[in-house]
């Protein structure tokens, strides 16, 4: 009874949440239900997931290695395509080694796992990610929230543990996936250094769309690889000496099966079609600085980030539902995010490779008019 008060509460406030099943995704057009919708909700920011897949090359793949090896990485699971993967990843990124999980989720559950039961302090923005707090939570350490992007706070924050004889880490995703802000690293990594520090930084929505040109001073880069990398996984980047705690104490490594060979084999292809993906990547700034500059006329008064994440958030949740069902009716897919996501209702935006001028001049004119 008590778990079906909970669920009336959800209706009631306008916060209940359900999936909806997808027929199909092509290109920039997501099918719902029969219906042809426009997608600004994907993070397959350069449209790698949708490359066409060489089947024969496939095929002779899963012939040598195997379909799934039905195992965690520590008993029979660890497959040479995760060892070849994460030194060619990792030379790439310029670090010393790094490490593939199953999720972008798991990453940050594993690599606070090294600090558990040790005399460490985690400074976490406020606004970090889910899997930071919980990976933070489930570690049992210490944490000091500082205010978002705010590294005066911060640092106020950091001088008032200095007595406390405990290790510092700092932990920021680089692109806030909520309102597509991105974090000042070079000021985080000043920081880090003033006070002996480690950096910790969440790359999920940046990683492979080089925003950020050199990672020097970051001792430790998570990432999903489901967005710009358009596969299925996560990965920690690090030094050989991370690496090796993080498989003696990283959980949801040491006791979740490895991924499949299939899956290894598409984060293989797509790390491949990464490398030489300037174009696509250059497309995408370009389009982000259109979208930047027609909002910025439209709606003088909203934030607008340089990233491929926009949000448009508001005071009362009928207003951005509102907006939502309206853009729909319009063929025009965004995200709706509400608390606990999100402090205020919040219509989120993700540009991508597929996108055009065209499809931010309708979305942005729809929205004008609402």
């Amino acid at each position: 009874m008590m778990l079906k008060n909970k669920l009336n509460e959800l209706y009631k406030n306008g916060l209940y949440r359900k999936t909806q099943d997808i027929d199909s995704v092509n290109n920039k057009h997501i099918m719902i239900s029969g219906k042809n919708y426009i997608n600004f909700t994907s993070n397959d920011y350069l449209g790698l997931s949708q490359l066409k897949i060489n089947e024969r090359k496939m095929k002779t793949f899963m012939k040598k290695f195997g379909k799934n090896l039905s195992s965690s990485r520590l008993i029979s699971g660890n497959s040479c395509i995760y060892q070849n993967l994460e030194e060619s990843i990792s030379k790439y990124f310029r670090f010393e080694d790094s490490i593939i999980t199953n999720s972008g989720y798991d990453a940050n559950l594993a690599i606070f796992q090294i600090f558990k039961n040790e005399n460490y302090v985690i400074f976490s923005d406020e606004k970090n990610h889910a899997s930071i707090i919980d990976g933070i939570k489930l570690s049992g350490l210490r944490k000091v929230i500082y205010k978002h992007n705010d590294y005066k706070d911060l640092e106020e924050r950091l001088v008032s543990s200095e007595n406390f004889g405990v290790q510092k880490v700092i932990v920021s995703d680089s692109i806030f996936s909520t309102n597509g802000n991105m974090a000042n690293i070079d000021k985080l990594i000043e920081l880090k250094n003033k006070y002996n520090a480690i950096l910790i930084i969440d790359d999920s929505h940046h990683l492979g769309l080089n925003f950020i040109k050199s990672y020097k001073g970051i001792d430790i880069v998570t990432s999903s690889l489901s967005k710009a990398f358009g596969a299925h996984g996560g990965i920690i980047l690090c030094t050989h000496e991370i690496k090796k705690l993080v498989v003696n104490f990283g959980r949801p490594i040491i006791y979740t099966s490895s991924l499949p060979i299939y899956n290894l084999y598409f984060i293989k292809e797509s790390f491949e079609h990464l490398l030489n993906a300037e174009t696509r990547r250059e497309y995408l700034k370009n389009l982000i600085q259109y979208f930047n500059t027609q909002f910025k006329h439209l709606f003088p008064n909203q934030n607008c980030s340089n990233s491929s994440i926009k949000n448009i958030t508001f005071d009362e949740l009928d207003s951005a539902s509102y907006i939502y069902n309206a853009l729909k009716e319009k063929q025009i897919l965004v995200s709706y995010l509400r608390y606990p996501t999100v402090e205020k209702p919040t219509i989120r935006i993700s540009l991508s490779y597929f996108h055009n001028e065209n499809d931010i001049d309708k979305l942005l004119e729809i929205i004008s008019k609402l």
